[in-house]
């Protein structure tokens, strides 16, 4: 299957765990390879409606809350040049990201932005968890389970 043809995950559940894994795979990541710098995310889950807006991919990642966009700062939160930033994804973000990686430079004075993503392929993953947490919510309240797991009358 390839991965343009994986629809984004319409269960909150889903997208809030793909979501998080992204935060985490991208906080390791500046960890490991990025101590200094801070990512100051610009964009990261998107309607399709904001997504065509944006002139994003018909099935972008970041429908599927798989993506995001950010610029650079140090960690003492000051912004990081364009030059100095295009540095750091030329010479770390691009060859170590396992995901997908690309650079937006300036244009109408809006400024750089940096995109990463992980597989669409994972959406399928948090699919199928996050039907099973919302299954499992919805049968322990048919089943009458209150606050703190107590069962009701």
């Amino acid at each position: 299957m390839l991965e343009t043809e994986i629809s984004p995950p319409v269960n909150p559940l889903a997208l809030k765990i793909n979501l998080l894994i992204l935060k985490y795979v991208r906080e390791q990541f500046f960890k490991k390879y990025l101590p200094n710098y801070l990512p100051v995310i610009t964009s990261d889950l998107r309607s399709a409606d904001h997504n065509a807006d944006l002139g994003g991919a018909v099935n972008s990642a970041h429908l599927h809350g798989l993506a995001e966009d950010f610029t650079l700062t140090t960690i003492n939160g000051q912004a990081v040049p364009e030059i100095q930033a295009k540095a750091a994804y030329d010479q770390i973000i691009a060859p170590n990201w396992s995901g997908f990686s690309e650079w937006e430079p300036s244009s109408s004075g809006k400024g750089y932005h940096i995109h990463i993503n992980l597989s669409r392929e994972i959406s399928i993953y948090s699919a199928a968890v996050g039907l099973l947490g919302l299954g499992v919510v919805g049968y322990a309240i048919l089943k009458g389970w209150g606050q703190n797991g107590i069962k009701q009358g």
